[in-house]
């Protein structure tokens, strides 16, 4: 991919960017003018997915996530084997509140590259979520072998640790069950017909 795809994650893209790397065309100071440079772009190149992954990436740093999610479900058709279009995918559904949409985008691109760590934030996430703690602490594991001082990862880890604890602090304060009650054995029908025929006969 080249610096459409790469280069403009949600957390990277800042208005001072542009400055820096003013020669990529797209990038410029003013985040709605590079939305709007975008779009163009797209209009003219509908088959570049690079294209709406990066529009993708500058709509989430404003915040309109509905946009977001409708750039990176483009990017993902167009580029169905690119990871990071799919992880992209997964983080606009989460901030939606679409977990399972997410988990899916999130373990298609792990499917296709195990490294994508945007992907198993996701995933981590949804785990902490859903009360899964040692399934978001083995997804925390995963990020931090590559980064152990990555902040995400770090935050989650120790979320995935209180909720274990909770759960064992849970379970120490339920009260021992109680030993079954025994029941007594039951009588055969034809000892309880010959029960009622003695009741009977006695006057």
């Amino acid at each position: 991919m080249n610096a459409f795809a790469t280069a403009t994650r949600p957390e990277n893209l800042t208005e001072s960017d542009g400055a820096a790397e003013g020669s990529e065309g797209w990038r410029c100071g003013n985040i709605a003018e590079a939305r709007e440079r975008l779009a163009a772009a797209i209009q003219l190149s509908p088959d570049n997915g690079e294209l709406p992954l990066a529009l993708g990436h500058v709509e989430m740093s404003l915040g309109n996530y509905e946009a977001a999610l409708g750039a990176y479900a483009s990017a993902a058709l167009l580029l169905p084997k690119a990871a990071q279009a799919h992880s992209s995918l997964a983080q606009a559904c989460q901030k939606l509140g679409r977990s399972a949409q997410a988990a899916r985008a999130a373990l298609r691109a792990v499917s296709l590259d195990p490294a994508d760590i945007a992907a198993h934030k996701v995933l981590a996430r949804i785990h902490l979520e859903a009360g899964q703690h040692e399934a978001a602490a083995k997804a925390c594991k995963l990020i931090l072998r590559r980064d152990a001082r990555d902040a995400d990862a770090r935050q989650m880890m120790a979320e995935a640790k209180a909720q274990e604890a909770k759960l064992a602090e849970n379970l120490l304060r339920e009260p021992p069950l109680a030993p079954p009650r025994a029941v007594p054995p039951k009588m055969s029908s034809r000892r309880v017909q010959t029960d009622r025929r003695t009741e009977k006969a006695i006057p």
